[in-house]
C-alpha cells in the first residue's frame, strides 16, 4: 500500500470517527414572548418604534433572550388578554396600571413591580395661556377655559362631577385631533395621558406645548407589566431586571418625551368616585392609560 493511499485511509477514518461522536447538547434559545398592539405609538408598533418596544428589548437583553411578539389590537384589554397572554401565546405585556383592582378583574394575571410613574397631563400653548403656568391640579383651573379631554377617562369624570362647564370631549382612538385643535386655538387646554402628550409634543408639534403632569390620586398612576399568575419564575426574573435597569428605563422615557415622576407616590387609586375608570377595566382605547 502506498504512502498516499495510507494517508487517504487515515483521513477517511478520522472523518468517520468525528462524525460518530455525539453532538454537544446546545442550550435552548431563550425567548421573551411579548403581547403588544401593532399600531399604538408611542407605546408599541410592528416596526418596533415604541418606547415599550425599547423596554422589552432592554429586559430581553438582560435575560440573554430575544424578543418575539404576538400582535393583537389592544382596543379591548380583556379580549386581547384572553386571546394572547391567557391563551399561552405570549408571556408578558407592558404598560398596565399598577392597581390591585386590575388583578381582581383579571384573576389570571400578576403585576410586576412598577417601572415608572406617569399620569394625565395638562397641555397648553404657554404663549397664549400664561395663566396656566401655576396650575398643578384641576382645583387650580381657571373658570371659562375650553378644556379638551378624552372620553371615558378620569379627567372627564372628575371635571364633570365638579361641574366644569366648558369641556370638549374627544375620542382617544384618534389622539391627533385634540392636539390639532389645541394648536389652532379651538380649545384653550387639554388634559390627556402624559406619555401620548409628551410624544406628540416632541415628535409631531415641535415642542410648542407645555406638558405638565397634574397632581392628585385620579391623575397619577404607577405603571407595570403583567404576566400569567402561575408564571412565578418569569415574574421574579422580570422584577429583578426592572430593579437593576431603572435608570435605563427612565432614559428611554426621556428619549420619547414621556413625562414621569421618578419617586413613585402612594399606590394608584382609581377615578374620583371610587370606581375603576371604564378605560382601566374595559380598555376602551388603544392608548395604554387608565
Amino acid at each position: 500500500m502506498s504512502r498516499g493511499t495510507r494517508r487517504a485511509l487515515w483521513a477517511g477514518l478520522a472523518v468517520l470517527l468525528v462524525a460518530g461522536l455525539p453532538a454537544r447538547a446546545q442550550s435552548p434559545e431563550r425567548v421573551l414572548r411579548v403581547c403588544a398592539d401593532p399600531e399604538n405609538l408611542p407605546f408599541t408598533d410592528r416596526s418596533l418604534q415604541g418606547f415599550e418596544n425599547r423596554i422589552a428589548d432592554l429586559i430581553a437583553q438582560e435575560m440573554d433572550a430575544r424578543v418575539e411578539y404576538t400582535w393583537w389590537v389592544a382596543r379591548y384589554l380583556r379580549r386581547m388578554l384572553r386571546n394572547t397572554l391567557l391563551a399561552g401565546r405570549c408571556d408578558i405585556m407592558f404598560g398596565l396600571p399598577y392597581d390591585d383592582r386590575f388583578t381582581e378583574e383579571m384573576r389570571g394575571v400578576a403585576l410586576t413591580r412598577p417601572y415608572y410613574t406617569t399620569g394625565y397631563a395638562l397641555v397648553y400653548v404657554p404663549e397664549r395661556q400664561a395663566r396656566l403656568n401655576g396650575v398643578r391640579s384641576v382645583d387650580d383651573l381657571p373658570e371659562g377655559l375650553r378644556v379638551g379631554v378624552w372620553n371615558r377617562t378620569p379627567p372627564q369624570d372628575v371635571l364633570a362631577l365638579r361641574g366644569y362647564a366648558h369641556l370638549v370631549t374627544y375620542h382617544p382612538w384618534y389622539p391627533d385631533e385634540i392636539f390639532r385643535d389645541l394648536q389652532s386655538g379651538q380649545i384653550d387646554a387639554a388634559i390627556v395621558w402624559g406619555p401620548t402628550a409628551g410624544f406628540y409634543n416632541r415628535v409631531h408639534y415641535g415642542r410648542v406645548f407645555e406638558v405638565r403632569l397634574l397632581e392628585g390620586p385620579d391623575f397619577i398612576w404607577r405603571i407595570a407589566a403583567i404576566v400569567r399568575k402561575d408564571d412565578t419564575a418569569l415574574l421574579e426574573r422580570v422584577n429583578a431586571v426592572l430593579a437593576r435597569q431603572e435608570s435605563q428605563i427612565l432614559k428611554i422615557l426621556d428619549d420619547f418625551g414621556v413625562p414621569h415622576i421618578e419617586t413613585p407616590p402612594r399606590p394608584s387609586s382609581g377615578s374620583g368616585d371610587g370606581r375603576p375608570s371604564p378605560a382601566l377595566m374595559g380598555r376602551e382605547t388603544r392608548q395604554t392609560h387608565p
